[in-house]
């Protein structure tokens, strides 16, 4: 399935406050744990605003790091998750 993260996150007064593909791409790039390559290639697409191709597994792996990301507050989470959960 394709994951595309290029949506702006917005704040409670429904003004952008980030870009959900570069705000998971430093999630990514912050891991200490996992496939190395595989975190910093997806890092690197999502920040360029790429989609990427991830099979069943591979989506839930992202989505344990978002929901797992210490950093992010339930602002960025929910509508990042929200979109996950629509790709089957």
């Amino acid at each position: 399935m394709q994951v595309d993260l290029n949506f702006d996150l917005l704040g409670l007064d429904g003004n952008k406050v980030a870009v959900a593909g570069e705000l998971v791409a430093g999630v990514l790039a912050s891991q200490s744990k996992g496939d190395a390559i595989k975190l910093f290639d997806w890092a690197m697409s999502f920040y360029k605003k790429e989609s990427v191709t991830m099979d069943a597994s591979d989506l839930i792996k992202l989505k344990e790091i978002i929901s797992n990301a210490e950093n992010v507050t339930v602002l960025a989470k929910s509508p990042i998750l929200k979109y996950l959960e629509t790709l089957k």
